[in-house]
């Protein structure tokens, strides 16, 4: 692995050999998304200088990163094959690798478990300077959460009420940015639709299926406006953070899964002081609610002078008996 200095360097052999400079942002986005794993660091600047056709003089963008980074998700390469056949050598391991990413407790790093062990071994997780497991990067983390996501869940067609405009233009305005708080109102109203029918979603533990089903819901719709979606931040520990772009905006929106109040709040918190690093002033907050008794939650707040709207969305536990 490499530190930031060490993908600086890398990226500036390349910058020696074509002459087209990469903006400090696409550097630091690279180190985020590869955590300087060092073929994963080399394709993107691979792809960005020798296979993209950018002018030469033209200094390398977020928008070209962004675009590279969707190729990656969508490409077969040595690296990713590794990856996807180890983590598929063992049922047990989507749970484990999904607790990892969902839960704030996370899951201590021991050595002499077998799950933890193997995962290591394969180079998906590794021990963070905490103690505890984390996913090794955040193209690894999409492509494992790809890689469990079913085919169908049986409930795409549902996503948006049959009213809407086949360009989703009412989630889009004037001027071509995204009205999130309206994409995810309907996210919300999607799951209250569908109801227990989520908890049939094949092949998804029950705990984790609100996550699966919003990024399949997002990722759909930016698919849909030609936009692109990836994971930002921390791989791992109690959140998943989803960073949209699109038409030269980035959207950040944050999930976890409901682990009483105080996490709740803490929460806003977090993301109110990375959306200060990112620089913007705006984000989104969506937490589920597996409780028997769950309450739903839509509030549009200012947290350390940033603009959050968060939700608390009621996940089903069990499918009704007939009677």
């Amino acid at each position: 692995m490499k530190n930031f200095e060490q993908v600086g360097d890398l990226l500036a052999q390349y910058t020696d050999e074509v002459g087209q400079a990469f903006a400090p942002e696409v550097i630091e986005n690279i180190h985020r998304q590869t955590a300087g794993q060092p073929f994963l660091a080399n394709r993107f600047a691979q792809i960005l200088t020798e296979e993209m056709d950018i002018p030469k003089n033209e200094t390398i963008q977020m928008a070209h990163f962004a675009a590279v980074h969707t190729q990656l998700l969508g490409e077969t390469n040595a690296n990713i094959s590794h990856l996807l056949t180890n983590i598929r050598r063992n049922p047990r391991f989507e749970s484990t690798l999904m607790r990892i990413a969902s839960y704030e407790n996370g899951i201590r790093f021991n050595p002499d478990d077998e799950i933890i062990k193997e995962l290591t071994t394969y180079g998906v997780i590794a021990k963070g300077v905490d103690g505890m497991c984390e996913i090794l990067n955040p193209i690894y983390q999409q492509r494992i959460m790809q890689a469990f996501k079913p085919l169908v869940n049986g409930l795409e067609q549902e996503y948006f009420p049959e009213d809407t405009q086949q360009n989703l233009i009412d989630y889009l305005t004037s001027a071509g940015q995204i009205k999130m708080d309206l994409l995810l109102d309907n996210f919300r109203d999607f799951i209250a639709r569908a109801g227990f029918r989520i908890l049939l979603v094949p092949d998804t533990p029950k705990e984790f299926v609100g996550q699966h089903l919003l990024y399949a819901y997002l990722d759909q719709f930016v698919q849909l406006v030609d936009g692109h979606i990836y994971l930002e931040g921390q791989t791992g520990r109690g959140k998943i953070d989803l960073a949209i772009f699109h038409n030269a905006r980035k959207y950040i929106v944050e999930t976890k899964i409901w682990e009483g109040p105080r996490s709740y709040q803490a929460g806003k918190k977090q993301l109110a002081a990375y959306l200060q690093l990112e620089g913007t002033s705006e984000g989104y907050y969506v937490v589920f609610d597996h409780r028997e008794h769950p309450e739903p939650r839509a509030e549009t707040e200012t947290v350390d002078g940033m603009k959050i709207r968060s939700y608390v969305i009621p996940v089903m536990q069990n499918v009704p008996h007939k009677s």
